[in-house]
């Protein structure tokens, strides 16, 4: 109560910068730059970057998109306003600046990042990719099926993204397995994947695939596997770690990766 008090007296402003870190370089080793990652979560989960943020207009307005009542996010705040921090402060030294989301329940996530994304980078793209069916196959011993994914009209969820003037958001309908490939493509390169997907063999396949895309310095965020209810996302990070070598950037309030860099 204290809290949502606050927010309706304090007026809106602007973030434009991120708190320093006193003490700490901001070097890349392992292909990830922790200053950058400690920068993002730390302030966030100890500090007051999150009432910062959430006096920013874009970050307002996109966080009222998302939450209309056509469509729905299982996506805490927490995790987007670090999706709100990593599109407005991280994609802007990046060679591309476009979006691609594996898992979109009823579009919530897409339509925040896609209207932070309109006022950031106007000629950048964002495509997210569901059944928007129910769910594929499980992996037995694997996978524990969640219970609330079922109840998805796309068109009502695609109304209100046009309602809303964002054209440059598309939802595609399909397995991922079978529709990624072509996103990709369309997309061309990718600085931000941002993986919603509860289940171990789609996690698996939208991680690589998205990798193979991703721009140099681009980011991956992994935003189910450190949901205890989502096991087999928490394999399918453990997978593409053991198998690429890479080093996590940042553990909460998601998983993030950074893509290489020219050397």
């Amino acid at each position: 109560m204290a809290r949502s008090v606050r927010r309706r007296l304090n007026p809106a402003k602007a973030l434009e910068s991120l708190p320093a870190v006193p003490g700490m370089e901001r070097v890349f080793e392992h292909g990830r730059c922790l200053y950058d990652g400690y920068q993002r979560a730390t302030p966030l989960k100890y500090g007051s970057l999150a009432e910062e943020v959430w006096r920013d207009p874009v970050y307002r307005k996109a966080l009222k998109a998302s939450r209309l009542p056509a469509v729905e996010s299982m996506v805490v705040e927490s995790r987007f306003i670090n999706l709100f921090i990593l599109i407005k402060f991280f994609l802007r030294d990046l060679a591309s600046h476009n979006i691609i989301e594996f898992g979109a329940f009823k579009g919530g996530s897409a339509i925040f990042m896609a209207t932070v994304l309109a006022e950031y980078y106007p000629g950048a793209r964002i495509f997210s990719l569901d059944t928007f069916a129910g769910l594929p196959p499980l992996k037995v011993g694997v996978d524990k099926p969640p219970s609330d994914f079922l109840s998805i009209n796309l068109e009502r969820t695609r109304a209100t993204a046009r309602s809303l003037g964002l054209t440059n958001l598309e939802f595609v309908q399909g397995l991922i397995e079978d529709t990624a490939a072509e996103a990709c493509r369309s997309l061309g390169s990718i600085a931000l994947a941002h993986i919603d997907v509860v289940l171990y063999g789609p996690s698996i396949f939208a991680q690589n695939i998205a990798w193979d895309y991703m721009t140099p310095g681009g980011y991956l965020v992994q935003d189910d596997a450190l949901e205890p209810t989502c096991p087999g996302a928490t394999l399918a990070v453990e997978e593409m770690i053991r198998r690429r070598g890479l080093s996590m950037e940042q553990v909460w309030p998601q998983i993030v990766f950074r893509a290489p860099s020219p050397a």
